[in-house]
């Protein structure tokens, strides 16, 4: 290819990488291509074939046209090393759903080219022009003289080859978007016009809720051709009742382009903290027993624990961080939106972070400064550390009195909620990314017993002082998790613990039931949240924001019901149209209003998991698997936890989990 080409190219992918978020070891990842020809190819240099800058396109789920975008014509070698082995020129792009593309090849005489599955859902249409074009994928072909066609899947392998001379063809390559009115969970109806309409859809709709109420995975009713107020639809359809009783459910209304829409989406609970605790010992610090108190409160739903909510308001000013946090989750539970003053400081801040090591740092995919401030808003954020920090107190064979490591500790947050409730403790906190290490120096600026360090935990060595207790908080799929839980075995004493607090999975077996686990997972999060946020005044907030706001809530809507229904396709390709819209626009660490807070929360959930679709960074497992590499690893397993439920009803389905291991002395061998 020529510079002009190649200059070309490399804008284009660029381009579409960015917006799609991944980095260059990422891209390799995902199109089996090495990094190093990615390099080359991204600085105009190089000389890639066609299949390769099919690869990339594949890989980056856009049609190939977006990829030579500006480019005349694309052309290859062939084994031979006739520059003319293949040629290929894009004609035209037309229709909506599917969209179809029309390309002109030519390909020389004996040269084949075999071409990589495009994504799923995709066909291509041959038809010959001048020569004879063999064609297909890998189970079904035909062989095509001038004039004839012949269509096929080309979501797996196939090829295209010229065996007696020369051959044109076109080839129309089809993309066949998700139709949402195919949806099985979707109803769409005519707005009621009558009373006795009203009265039946409300019937239907009972017993939608009653059904997603007992385990339907979600219901989804559009009401088209209005342009009343949701008010009016929620007064008809019985939401706006007054008998005291909740659903346990999470319930959506919205208007959009067609109309009127309601989701029904189900919601677990968990039952990790206790009211009553009088077990417990005398020596529990006073702040951990406030902590446990509220963290007890937050999991219940509004209504069970009898409590005066604006009374929470002076508990988010205090300075005490996990207790503003805790605070701050329950007063949201009953409508009230009281944020600590913390939170209010770390939002309007400015701070350079220097840039990560290298694209595989947690930097590289997740915006360490969103994650600095906005983290704080994830539901049972500080739950999890108190939990935490009851299993150091209940485990650790000196009383979270000694010195501790924390693995990967981000900005800090988590760690200081932890040393608020551990107040005898010192900890070393490990970081190797260098933006979340700048963030962790800025904020423990005030710690005398907390030393950070820049490093790698597995390159980490172990210190004079004994180590009795390791932490990990939200980072233990940062890495290997294997070998992360072999290097804690190392570096702890006998007896020592690892208390590790993570986001995992539901089970899956394979890439796809991967995928829509962490679709299901992290929308669980947003969504979970966004319930309560709805019931807020929205008046006074940025119009821009609100309506950022209200584009996630009602995508996050559908891909988690697609992905419920076993549609994983379709719901990832919502979630990165998503992620690439709120990558055109939410550019600024500074929110305008309360709801753009949430919406920078928000931005990080579906960071993390676009960043797991593409395995980088985001590593994540399932509970039992956890344990079993813990176990593997030489540790027992003292106590388990399910803080907040994101899939499932078992306490080893999805969700943030807390687990505390002992290390097991390893047998050794005696020889008689």
């Amino acid at each position: 290819m020529d510079n002009p080409t190649l200059h070309l190219l490399a804008r284009n992918i660029q381009e579409i990488r960015g917006k799609r978020g991944l980095t260059i070891s990422g891209l390799a990842q995902r199109s089996g291509i090495a990094k190093s020809t990615l390099s080359l190819l991204e600085r105009g240099q190089g000389n890639p074939t066609i299949e390769t800058v099919w690869a990339v396109a594949n890989a980056l789920d856009v049609p190939f046209s977006h990829i030579i975008d500006g480019v005349e014509t694309v052309q290859s070698f062939s084994e031979e090393g006739d520059e003319n082995g293949e040629k290929v020129r894009f004609i035209e792009r037309y229709g909506t759903n599917p969209q179809i593309e029309v390309y002109e090849m030519t390909i020389a005489k004996g040269h084949s080219r075999v071409s990589s599955a495009h994504p799923p859902g995709v066909f291509e249409r041959v038809i010959a022009l001048r020569g004879e074009m063999y064609v297909g994928n890998e189970t079904d072909g035909a062989l095509l003289r001038p004039g004839q066609s012949y269509a096929f899947a080309g979501d797996s392998e196939h090829t295209y080859s010229a065996l007696k001379g020369q051959s044109t063809a076109l080839v129309l390559i089809e993309y066949r978007g998700h139709n949402t009115q195919s949806d099985e969970h979707k109803l769409v109806r005519g707005y009621p016009q009558t009373a006795a309409e009203w009265e039946e859809l409300r019937s239907f709709v009972d017993r939608a809720i009653m059904d997603v109420a007992h385990g339907v995975t979600g219901f989804y009713l559009e009401l088209r051709g209005s342009n009343s107020d949701i008010s009016v639809e929620e007064s008809h359809l019985g939401l706006n009742h007054s008998s005291g009783f909740q659903w346990p459910l999470l319930i959506f209304t919205g208007k959009n382009d067609q109309g009127l829409w309601m989701a029904v989406l189900p919601q677990n609970y968990v039952n990790a903290f206790t009211l009553h605790m009088d077990h417990l010992s005398n020596a529990v610090p006073d702040v951990l027993l406030s902590a446990i108190r509220l963290a007890a409160i937050a999991e219940q739903m509004p209504g069970i624990v009898d409590s005066d909510a604006t009374l929470l308001e002076p508990m988010t000013k205090s300075p005490t961080l996990v207790l503003a946090t805790l605070a701050y989750e329950v007063a949201l539970q009953y409508g009230y939106l009281f944020i600590p003053r913390q939170w209010l400081f770390l939002s309007q801040r400015n701070i350079d972070l220097m840039p990560g090591a290298s694209d595989e740092d947690v930097s590289s995919r997740n915006n360490v400064d969103f994650y600095d401030t906005f983290e704080l808003l994830h539901p049972a954020y500080a739950r999890q550390i108190t939990a935490l920090a009851q299993d150091v107190i209940a485990f650790d064979p000196k009383g979270g009195k000694g010195l501790f490591i924390d693995v990967d500790s981000g900005p800090g947050a988590a760690l200081f909620m932890l040393m608020e409730l551990l107040p005898e403790s010192h900890a070393i906190a490990l970081e190797p990314d260098g933006a979340a290490f700048a963030g962790l120096l800025n904020n423990a600026k005030e710690l005398a017993q907390l030393r950070c360090v820049q490093e790698e935990f597995l390159a980490f060595r172990k210190p004079d002082e004994p180590i009795s207790v390791i932490t990990s908080v939200g980072s233990s799929h940062h890495f290997n998790t294997a070998f992360m839980l072999q290097k804690a075995w190392q570096l702890l004493v006998e007896n020592g613990i690892l208390c590790i607090a993570d986001e995992l999975l539901p089970g899956f077996t394979d890439l796809e039931s991967r995928n829509n686990a962490l679709i299901r997972h992290h929308v669980a999060y947003v969504l979970s949240s966004m319930a309560k946020v709805d019931v807020l005044d929205m008046e006074g907030n940025d119009s821009t924001e609100l309506h950022i706001y209200q584009h996630i809530r009602e995508q996050l809507i559908h891909a988690f019901m697609l992905a419920t229904n076993n549609q994983t396709g379709a719901a990832i390709k919502y979630c990165r149209d998503l992620f690439e819209y709120i990558n055109q626009r939410i550019v600024s660490k500074h929110p305008s209003s309360a709801i753009g807070a949430f919406v920078r929360f928000y931005v990080l959930e579906i960071q993390a998991m676009i960043a797991g679709f593409d395995y980088e960074i985001e590593r994540k497992t399932f509970p039992k698997k956890l344990v079993s590499l813990a176990c593997g690893a030489g540790f027992e397993l003292l106590n388990h936890r399910r803080i907040f439920a994101t899939s499932g009803i078992d306490e080893w389905d999805g969700g943030t989990h807390v687990f505390a291991f002992r290390k097991r002395e390893r047998p050794r061998f005696e020889w008689f």
